[in-house]
């Protein structure tokens, strides 16, 4: 019975790749742009693809849950500069985001719950389950993260 729902191995990693990587494709698009300096703090201009709030969102929510998406954008601590989103300078730090391996613990016809093992951190694999929903259209949207570490891009915000 649970073969009729099978998400294919393949799709479900290049997912959470996608995923994991999606805060650094943000914050890492503002090397080598305008950089300003406020209360002592440097930001840097995003690229004009990321130069809003709703242009970041939209982004993550291809791979994130509208509330996740929103905790992913918090954690650039971004501002607003003459209409243009700026991210703060810094090496942000390692974090796993790589998927090394992969097993769907259980599925239905509307959720995912997978576990994947992730690399990338300096402190070696890390294991994170992950809440996946199967839309109407055949996408797959990430709703829930959960690990035992901290990771800066998932920590709440205030």
């Amino acid at each position: 019975m649970a073969v009729k729902y099978e998400t294919p191995l393949p799709r479900l990693r290049t997912l959470i790749n996608n995923a994991e990587l999606s805060w650094f494709k943000v914050y890492d698009s503002s090397a080598d742009r305008k950089v300003i300096r406020v209360n002592g703090d440097e930001y840097a201009q995003l690229p004009q693809r990321f130069s809003t709030r709703s242009k970041v969102l939209a982004y993550f929510k291809q791979y994130w849950s509208c509330p996740i998406s929103k905790t992913l954008f918090c954690n650039l601590k971004s501002i607003v500069y003459k209409g243009r989103l700026y991210v703060i300078v810094g090496d942000p730090g390692p974090v796993p985001f790589q998927v090394v391996s992969l097993l769907v613990k259980n599925e239905t016809s509307s959720y995912l719950t997978v576990r994947a093992s992730l690399s990338g951190d300096a402190d070696g694999n890390q294991i994170v389950y992950y809440r996946i929903q199967k839309r109407k259209n055949g996408k797959l949207i990430i709703t829930k993260r959960l690990s035992a570490y901290p990771d800066y891009r998932y920590m709440a915000c205030r």
